[in-house]
């Protein structure tokens, strides 16, 4: 079903967690990226319920948690919509300790498949995806979190596209929508922005290089530079919330 903002919103994809949780994390991904557009009226709990293949009392759970997160508006007597404007960083800070696991997965999960899409692109990419790729990090300079995430996830879904093989260029995709809330988090902080830019311009040199050896050392260092602010922020969160 596609709803008023013209999104997909199902059905469900579902994982081992508790139900609420899966439905809370599906929505949260399509808010954050844009696919459900601020201010825009989410379908009755009834019908989405219906589309997404659950109870409605784990939606309405769901809907609780994205409320108290500030993602979604819900008042008395009207429609739930999306929030006007979406707290992402003060959002992602509150839940570092709580999904610091989610945060663990994704960075191993792009582990295991981002080098080698980027080894493949390396021996395949063209002159124009190259000058998209300059593009995109050329843009990416002074944004802020949401914006530098947005290019980032840009860059690496580009990347992903440029190996030719559609199949690997659907599972960027993916890799991308599964990992959103761990790339925004690295990118709360002008550091963060910082280091994914020079993490992506380093991919860049050794894709034009035509290097595949290179591209596939400079994506492991990106991830691994990445992976290691990520816990470093968690940890000192951590340290605060004991000491508060």
């Amino acid at each position: 079903m596609t709803d008023p903002a013209g999104a997909s919103l199902g059905p469900l994809p579902r994982t081992h967690a508790l139900i609420a949780d899966d439905i809370s994390r599906h929505l949260e991904r399509l808010i954050v990226t844009g696919e459900l557009s601020p201010g825009a009226p989410l379908p009755p709990e009834r019908v989405l319920a219906q589309t997404l293949g659950v109870s409605r009392n784990a939606l309405r759970e769901a809907l609780t948690r994205l409320a108290g997160l500030g993602l979604i508006e819900r008042r008395q007597g009207s429609a739930n919509r999306i929030a006007r404007r979406v707290p992402l960083s003060a959002t992602l800070a509150a839940r570092m300790n709580e999904v610091s696991a989610e945060f663990r997965n994704a960075a191993e999960f792009r582990a295991v498949i981002e080098p080698q899409l980027v080894r493949l692109a390396a021996a395949r990419v063209d002159r124009s995806q190259l000058e998209a790729l300059r593009e995109l990090l050329e843009s990416g300079g002074e944004n802020d979190a949401e914006g530098s995430a947005a290019l980032d996830i840009a860059f690496h879904t580009a990347v992903a596209q440029a190996t030719g093989n559609p199949l690997l260029a659907a599972l960027g995709e993916l890799t991308a929508s599964w990992t959103v809330a761990a790339r925004l988090y690295s990118h709360l902080d002008a550091d963060g922005r910082r280091l994914s830019h020079d993490g992506h311009a380093r991919i860049l040199a050794a894709l034009a290089a035509g290097d595949p050896d290179a591209a596939e050392y400079a994506m492991r260092i990106h991830l691994a530079e990445i992976r290691q602010l990520i816990e470093s922020a968690g940890s000192s969160g951590a340290d605060a919330a004991d000491d508060a």
